[in-house]
C-alpha cells in the first residue's frame, strides 16, 4: 500500500465558522494516523456558481486545482455546516461543478468522511444525510456515520481545541474508521 492521501475542506465560507475550527481539530488527528491532508480553501478558491458552457470546457482555476487534487488523493473528509436543513449552496456547487464532464468524475471511487458543527441543537445530520446521498451518487464510499457538533460555541476552547473527552473519542474513533476503510479500497 501507498501513501494515503485526503483532501479536507470546510464548506462554510465565514470568518471564525465552527466547521473551519472542527476541520481543524481533524485535520491533524487524521495526519497522526499516517494520512498525508491536503487542505482545500474553498473560500480562496472563489469558485463561481457552475456554469456547464464554460466550466465543462475550460475550468476556472480553483476548480480546475480541486479536481487535481480529489484525483491524486484516495479520500476526502468533508467538515460542513447544515444550512436549511441541507447542503450549504457552496458545497453543492463545487461537487456537482468538480464532478462535470461525468466521464471526468472525479469523486469516483473515493472513500469520504463526514463532519459537522452548528450552534444550533441538530448537529447537522440531516445535512450530512443529503451530502451522503449526492456523493454516493457519484459513486463514493461514503464512510456510515458522521461526527456532529450541537452547540458548538461551548464546545471548544480557547485554543480551538474540543473541550469534551467524549467528542474527542468520538470524532476519534470515526477517524479510525476512516483510514481503515481507506486502506481496505487502496491496498
Amino acid at each position: 500500500m501507498g501513501e494515503l492521501r485526503v483532501v479536507a475542506l470546510s464548506g462554510s465560507l465565514r470568518t471564525g465558522s465552527w466547521n473551519t475550527k472542527l476541520l481543524q481539530v481533524a485535520v491533524p488527528a487524521l495526519e497522526k494516523k499516517g494520512v498525508t491532508v491536503d487542505v482545500f480553501d474553498l473560500r480562496a478558491a472563489h469558485v463561481p456558481i457552475y456554469d456547464p458552457d464554460v466550466h465543462d470546457t475550460n475550468p476556472p482555476p480553483g476548480l480546475a486545482d480541486f479536481k487535481k487534487r480529489i484525483r491524486a488523493a484516495q479520500g476526502l473528509m468533508l467538515v460542513s455546516p447544515e444550512y436549511n436543513f441541507s447542503i450549504p449552496g457552496v458545497v453543492k456547487n463545487l461537487i456537482d461543478a468538480a464532478s462535470r464532464p461525468p466521464a471526468e468524475n472525479p469523486f469516483r471511487g473515493k472513500v469520504t468522511v463526514q463532519l459537522g458543527a452548528t450552534t444550533g441543537m441538530g448537529g447537522t445530520l440531516l445535512g450530512q444525510a443529503h451530502i451522503r446521498h449526492v456523493l454516493s451518487g457519484l459513486q463514493c464510499f461514503p464512510l456510515p456515520g458522521a461526527f456532529t457538533i450541537s452547540k458548538a460555541q461551548d464546545q471548544f476552547d480557547e485554543q480551538g481545541q474540543l473541550k469534551d473527552e467524549a467528542f474527542k473519542k468520538q470524532l476519534d474513533g470515526l477517524l479510525e474508521r476512516f483510514v481503515a476503510e481507506l486502506k481496505l479500497r487502496n491496498p
